[in-house]
């Protein structure tokens, strides 16, 4: 089975990479010219440099019976459609379409579960619920999937989208990062109480779903969720009470104020940059957003680590 991976430097991608060689397959890890490839040198993995954007390399690099993966994101939440696009659509459009000319066996997208926007309700939703932008980042992750849709009609290549839940794992700067640093100050920041549930998965397991949709029976185009386990803020900071051994300060955000000051630092930074609060982000922590993975659970697969196990690997890492 030839695999060939896009987006392997990248925090989910080198998750896939490290899961794909421990299961014992191995992957090409295909990476632009003057990529940090440490991590996949550690690992052991095959690597290919190239220019992503000159087509006519591309098209030498992706071979025929192959099985595609892209992991490549355009992750800054506060930049524009038209800096994204290029990445999110047009890259993504022309690795599907030149895998489809080489007749690919399948291309399975690493995609996100904020293309459903924050317009849900308290209960866990499947892939049927309707994709709702609330923001530049919900729609650029529709068009995305919807680009890839539209191209898998006319094609011989399997589609596999996944959408993968909230991810803690090794090698993320910013999610669980963020709150480890407060808990140094034994403060654990909230909104609205810290109440709101939420969808998690450790970025291993987002590694091994991939992994499971290499073989599995799939029809032209398929979508699927996945979850590790279901949790609140505050059992999030109960998570790494324990792990540190020490209570932490719930310091409460009102919303609205929260919001505010986010919006001000969008209109301080340009688009592009990384302020320290956007409205995406207050959205991401005030919302429920929970997930029914009964579809790839049904097909065999099954995650593995626990929101403790997530931590513990996280910290660790941090610590190096």
């Amino acid at each position: 089975m030839k695999i060939l991976l896009f987006g392997a430097t990248g925090f989910l991608g080198s998750h896939v990479a490290e899961q794909l060689i421990l299961a014992g397959f191995k992957p090409t890890c295909i990476v632009r010219n003057g990529s940090n490839t440490q991590f996949l040198q550690q690992i052991h993995a095959q690597i290919l440099s190239i220019n992503f954007d000159d087509l006519t390399v591309l098209k030498d690099t992706i071979i025929s019976d192959s099985i595609v993966i892209n992991c490549i994101a355009d992750t800054r939440t506060h930049a524009s459609y038209e800096q994204k696009k290029p990445v999110e659509i047009e890259l993504t459009k022309s690795l599907f379409q030149i895998a489809s000319l080489k007749k690919a066996k399948r291309f399975i997208q690493l995609s996100t579960v904020m293309v459903y926007g924050f317009s849900r309700p308290p209960t866990p939703i499947n892939e049927e619920y309707p994709t709702t932008p609330s923001f530049i980042y919900n729609q650029i992750a529709i068009d995305r999937e919807n680009t890839l849709l539209s191209e898998a009609k006319n094609s011989n290549t399997a589609l596999i989208i996944l959408r993968p839940s909230n991810v803690i794992g090794k090698r993320d700067t910013s999610f669980l990062p963020s709150f480890v640093m407060a808990h140094k100050f034994k403060l654990f920041p909230a909104l609205d109480g810290g109440n709101h549930h939420f969808s998690c998965i450790d970025a291993r397991d987002v590694g091994r779903a991939i992994t499971h949709l290499l073989s599995i029976p799939v029809n032209q185009s398929e979508i699927f969720l996945t979850k590790g386990y279901d949790l609140t803020w505050l059992a999030l900071k109960t998570s790494l009470d324990n792990y540190f051994g020490h209570s932490s300060f719930v310091f409460n955000l009102p919303k609205g104020i929260t919001k505010f000051f986010a919006a001000l630092f969008e209109k301080l930074y340009p688009y592009g940059s990384h302020p320290p609060l956007t409205r995406f982000d207050v959205a991401v922590l005030s919302t429920d957003t929970l997930f029914d993975d009964t579809r790839i659970r049904a097909s065999g697969f099954a995650p593995k680590y626990t929101i403790e196990d997530s931590i513990k690997s996280t910290i660790e890492s941090l610590r190096g």
